[in-house]
Parts: structure tokens; C-alpha cells; sequence
């Protein structure tokens, strides 16, 4: 239908679009003139751009041949009257009270156009989307697969795929049971099945290892997940199959590895721990918790105030705090009283580090050296004893003649001499004395003589029980109870019964001077199974003995009571012969311990 539009504002520029699209297909409409006195206007403007003429001119309208439709748009009455005025008959005329038409058409189009827009943009998001998502569900290294409620595939990876020789397209609608009936899987999964099933009923998520046996030895961890809907319902279940064969090793390599460390560090006898910054324990070795009468865990995660006395943690605290401080490793000498006996160790302390080198706390190791020390005392004083037995033997028989002769001078001139005569009373001041000396003598040449035991099997108790039956007569014993606690199941012992009774008479006889002949002695025998040791203990309620010259009782000649000295030194040589050790200590009622260590030689069981 051939149109003229009167007024070239912006509606005549929207008609011109709705004719020139494909909008209008009821309504073809063909512009052939546009009418305003503004030349600029919208419509004006455009119309030209798309070759439509246009002009100020009504009276050219009319010129036009074959005008079927004039549709008015300039919204004024003036112009409408005009129009109806100059029009010949036949020419069909829409004011621009009708051509709102135009304008909601315009509207719908624009409604059109934007939806179509936002559709399709959203179209494109959809897929940009799906395909995001399908890559990254491609992309997992686990073998996944969705299922309906039914059990039915909905949508596999490609891994998956790959893995059971099928495209996601085509595994759409089967089973994982079917998937997998010709994998190495196919058995596992039919024992399993049923985990599906509990995962629909309950909605909880089931996970389990596969292992697959040797030779050729793989482990598989399936996890099913529910997936759920708005509402909450199950609407399916994600599967995945994830091959952890190298983890599982991993962790064998990593299991073995510190059951090795633990091993080698159990087996030490050494002791050996392990502490954070904060000083709590991380490792503790077997050999120290039996040590302590403890156990392993009850170290693990406590600091050493809270488990061990408070002067051994003092200690071992300030020992870790200088290795922290000084970041290196330092050497200490620490003593720890275990069972009432004082332990010497050497201790090295390092700082721990890490994989970055940031130190993350301390690692101690420590030797009991308490047997080599002793062992070293030993050796000295044999040493000791020695130099003085050879010595005392020379000077010994180098006294005994001239003493001889003294003896028998005196004694001759005491009998020739009358009874009241003055110098009888010095005489018999020179003869006591030299026999006095004569004993000396005697003993010296009995601890340069240092005779080597004659050793046999024989039992400690009966030792003892020989040893008290020497003294219980004695004057000096007259006052002093005895009191004697045996061992049960006390092995025998390989010595010589002699030298030991001596030992023991002169402890007890020692015991018994120092209580000035009046106290208690008790005497103790025991077996130390864990050092595989006899101990005879002689304790008695007298003074004891200063700490001060415990170290010095054992050498010859030395005495607090006016003596030659000698007895100590006697025993501590015999002992030593017997591969023994023999200490003192302070008894719990003030007096004086002598307890004396002997290796058993038929250990009972």
C-alpha cells in the first residue's frame, strides 16, 4: 500500500523501520513520501538515508500517482483538517489519534527484539557453561559417573570413558555394572552394588577401598555422594573411582620407615627423646620409660615438670633452653637418681630442624656411663692399692726385724728387772706398743699379700648366716641387735667364702665400733634382676658417714677412729677380686649403708 506520512518527527521514523522490516507482514506498507517543514527532523533525516523522498510541500503529495494511504503524525487538528480538505476521494487517511497503533507496534518489536536478545544471550551462556562444566568434569582425574535413582548412567567423564571403552554419549542409560563388567573393577563393583542403594535410602555418602590382589597389586577408593534437589530429595548419585595404588605405597614406605626409626630407637640403650619448642614430649624410647617405671605414653605431650621430679626437670629444662639459645648442639654430665642410686650420664642436646631449617625443638641423647665410671674409680683405686701393697710389703718386712728384736730386748729386761722396780712400768709401755706395731705389720703384709680368691659355687645367704655366727658372741655385740631380711629365689654366686666372711666382719665390726657397741645392724640380701646383680647391704643406726670423705674411706691407712686404716681397703681389694663393687650411702635412719654388688652366676627363674 502506497503511503505518504505527514510529519517527520520520531514516529515517522519508527513507521519507516516497520515498513522497511519484516514486522508489519500483514500490512505491507510503501513509503513513498515524507512531509515536514523541518528538513532536519528525525523521520526527514532518515527517510533520506533510505532513499525515500521527502519534502515541505502538501501539494506534491497529491501529485503522487497511486497514493492509497496518508497517515498523519503531527498531532495537530489544523493539519488534519487540511488534509481531509485537499484529499480526492478514495484515499484511505490515518490521524495521528490512530497511529498509536504504529507506536505500540513499535513498542512490540523493541519487546521482541530484547527478548530475543536476552534469550539468546542467555542460550550462549548455557552453553558456555555447559561446555565450562563438561570440561572440568573431563578434566578430573578420577573416573566419575552420574546415576539416576534407578541406577542408570546420566553422564560420565572421559576419563571414565576411556577407561571402559565407551564415549559419555553412548554410556548414557546403562549401568556402572555394565560399564564395568570387562574391566579389572568388574568384581569389586558387583560386591559392592548394593552401596548405591543404602546411599539412595539414607542420603549419606558411602566410601570404601578396593584392593585388587597381586600380582599385579592395585588399590581403588570409590566414593558414592547423593546429589540433591531444591526440595531436598535425592535426585542422584555421583560415583568416583580414584586408583590410590602410589599413596597406598607411599604410605607403606612411610609406615615402615617409622617403624624402623622407632625400632632402631627402642632397640638403643641409649635414651633417647624428642622435644617441641614448648619442651613437651614427642618420642620417648622404651629404655627410658622403664627406667623411669613409666610408660612410653605417658611422656608423650607433657613437659618434664609434669612428670618427673622437679629437680631433674629443672635440669633438663634449662639444658634444652641454652641449646635453643645457642642453636648448636652441647655435651652436658647429668646425674639422675633412679631406684635411689645416682646415675651418671653424658648427654648430647641438638637442636631438631626441619625440611626449611627452622629449628622446631630438641633432640637428646643419653648414655649411662654410671658402670664405666665406676670402673674407671676402680681401676684407679687398684691402682692405689697396688703402689701401697708393694710399698707396705717392703716397709713391712723391713720393720718386722728390728720390732722383733725391740720385742725381746724389753721382754728379757722385764723378767731380769724386780717387780718394783721404777722402769718396769715403762718397759711394759715399750712391749704393748711394740705389738701394736707387730699388728700393723701383720696387717700390712696381709693387704700386700692381696691373696686371689679361691672361687666356688656357694650361696649368699649362707655366707651371711656363717658371718653372724662368728659375732653374735662377741662382747662388743653384746648390745646390738641383728636383724636379717633375705631374698627369695637368691641365685648362687661363684666366690670365695673366706675373703667374704671377712668382708662382712669387718663391716659388721665397723658398724658396731661407730654405735659405740650399742644400736641395730640389719643386713639385706637381694637380687637386682634387671643388672642380673647380688647385693648384700649392711645398715647400721650409727652417725654415718660425712658426705665429704665417702670418696676417701676406701683408701689405705685412712681412718676417722684412730685405726691403722687398713679394713676398708682389705675389702673394697676383695670385692674388686670378685668382679664386685661395694658403695656406701647414707642410710634412711641416719647411719651408714654398705651395699655390696655381685654378679650372679645360675639366675633363678
Amino acid at each position: 500500500m502506497k503511503t505518504a506520512i505527514i510529519g517527520g518527527g520520531r514516529g515517522c521514523r519508527a513507521i519507516i523501520e516497520l515498513a522497511l522490516g519484516s514486522f508489519l507482514k500483514e500490512l505491507v506498507l510503501e513509503i513513498a513520501i515524507v512531509v515536514d517543514p523541518d528538513h532536519l527532523a528525525p523521520g526527514m533525516v532518515f527517510a533520506r538515508q533510505k532513499g525515500i523522498p521527502t519534502t515541505s510541500d502538501m501539494g506534491q503529495v497529491l501529485e503522487i500517482p497511486g497514493i492509497e494511504l496518508i497517515i498523519e503524525l503531527t498531532g495537530q487538528d489544523h493539519v488534519l483538517e487540511n488534509i481531509y480538505k485537499i484529499i480526492p476521494p478514495g484515499i484511505k487517511v490515518i490521524d495521528h489519534t490512530f497511529a498509536r497503533i504504529f507506536w505500540d507496534l513499535v513498542n512490540a518489536q523493541d519487546d521482541q527484539a530484547r527478548q530475543l536478545r536476552e534469550i539468546t544471550e542467555l542460550e550462549r551462556k548455557i552453553e558456555n557453561e555447559r561446555r565450562f562444566l563438561q570440561s572440568l568434569f573431563d578434566t578430573i582425574p578420577q573416573r566419575v559417573a552420574v546415576m539416576d535413582k534407578n541406577k542408570k548412567i546420566i553422564k560420565i567423564n572421559a576419563r571414565f570413558g576411556k577407561f571402559v571403552g565407551i564415549t559419555p554419549d553412548e554410556a548414557i542409560g546403562k549401568t556402572c555394572m555394565e560399564l564395568l563388567a570387562n574391566t579389572v573393577l568388574d568384581e569389586n563393583c558387583r560386591q559392592t552394588a548394593h552401596l548405591v542403594d543404602e546411599v539412595i535410602e539414607d542420603g549419606q555418602q558411602r566410601t570404601l577401598i578396593w584392593r585388587l590382589p597381586p600380582p599385579d597389586e592395585t588399590f581403588w577408593e570409590l566414593t558414592h555422594t547423593p546429589i540433591l534437589s531444591k526440595s531436598g530429595e535425592i535426585d542422584a548419585v555421583l560415583s568416583t573411582w580414584h586408583r590410590i595404588t602410589d599413596q597406598v605405597m607411599l604410605q607403606r614406605k612411610f609406615e615402615s620407615a617409622e617403624l624402623r626409626f622407632q625400632s632402631f630407637i627402642d632397640s638403643a640403650h641409649d635414651w633417647i627423646s624428642v622435644k617441641d619448642l614448648e619442651g613437651r614430649y614427642l618420642i620417648v624410647n622404651k629404655i627410658i620409660a622403664q627406667s623411669l617405671h613409666l610408660k612410653q605414653e605417658d611422656f608423650i605431650g607433657k613437659k618434664p615438670e609434669e612428670i618427673l621430679p622437679s629437680e631433674l626437670a629443672s635440669t633438663i629444662h634449662d639444658h634444652d633452653q641454652e641449646v635453643l639459645q645457642d642453636d648448636c648442639y652441647r655435651t652436658y654430665e647429668e646425674i639422675i637418681l633412679i631406684d635411689e642410686r645416682a646415675h651418671h650420664f653424658q648427654t648430647v642436646r641438638f637442636p631438631l630442624k626441619d625440611y626449611k631449617g627452622s629449628t622446631i625443638g630438641t633432640c637428646t641423647i643419653m648414655r649411662d656411663v654410671t658402670s664405666e665410671k665406676e670402673l674407671r674409680e676402680q681401676l684407679i683405686q687398684a691402682g692405689k692399692l697396688a703402689a701401697v701393697g708393694k710399698l707396705a710389703a717392703g716397709v713391712a718386712h723391713e720393720i718386722n726385724n728390728p720390732l722383733t728384736g725391740v720385742l725381746a730386748y724389753a721382754e728379757d729386761m722385764v723378767d731380769d728387772l724386780p717387780a718394783d722396780e721404777p722402769h718396769q712400768a715403762d718397759l711394759k709401755v715399750i712391749i704393748r706398743e711394740t705389738l701394736r706395731c707387730r699388728d700393723i705389720v701383720r696387717n700390712l703384709l696381709d693387704f700386700a699379700r692381696q691373696e686371689i680368691p679361691r672361687f666356688e659355687s656357694l650361696d649368699l645367704d649362707s655366707v651371711v648366716d656363717q658371718s653372724l655366727s662368728l659375732v653374735e658372741r662377741l662382747p662388743q655385740f653384746r648390745n646390738v641387735s641383728i636383724e636379717k631380711v633375705k631374698a627369695r629365689n637368691m641365685p648362687q654366686i661363684k666366690g670365695d667364702p673366706h675373703q667374704l666372711q671377712q668382708v662382712l666382719l669387718n663391716l659388721m665390726m665397723n658398724a658396731a665400733e661407730a654405735m659405740r657397741e650399742k644400736g641395730s645392724i640389719k643386713i639385706i640380701t637381694h637380687f637386682d634382676r634387671r643388672h642380673d646383680k647380688c647385693t648384700i647391704a649392711v645398715e647400721d643406726t650409727g652417725p654415718g658417714i660425712p658426705e665429704n670423705l665417702k670418696d676417701k674411706i676406701f683408701e689405705p691407712f685412712f681412718s676417722t677412729k684412730g685405726t691403722n686404716g687398713l679394713g676398708l681397703a682389705v675389702s673394697w681389694g676383695i670385692i674388686e677380686r670378685h668382679r664386685g663393687i661395694i658403695e656406701v650411702e647414707r642410710a634412711k635412719g641416719g647411719g651408714a649403708l654398705f651395699k655390696i654388688s655381685l654378679p650372679a652366676s645360675s639366675p633363678k627363674k
